[in-house]
């Protein structure tokens, strides 16, 4: 006849403790992985931001150049047109 093992309290509490640490250390885990996940993604943003700035600049010059260069050819159109006698007498 087999005998019936009995697990003592010692036993059922270690064996409690070791499910609840793997537990945690999965947790853990899972929350490093995520984290991670998190740090290359703000990473990643910080690059794009920079990235942005960084061609932000000329961008905004190339745009005042372009319209200090439509002013003036404006200007040049209007004389151009009093000069010829086909002005708009609105303006």
């Amino acid at each position: 006849m087999p005998k019936n093992k009995k697990k003592t309290t010692d036993q059922l509490i270690s064996e409690l403790a070791s499910a609840v640490n793997r537990g945690f250390d999965s947790l853990e885990k899972k929350v490093d992985d995520h984290f991670k996940l998190s740090v290359d993604e703000f990473d990643r943003i910080r690059s794009d931001i920079r990235d942005i700035k960084s061609d932000l600049g000329p961008l905004g010059r190339v745009v005042a150049m372009q319209e200090q260069e439509a002013l003036d050819l404006r200007m040049r159109v209007a004389r151009l047109e009093r000069k010829a006698g086909v002005a708009d007498n609105l303006t």
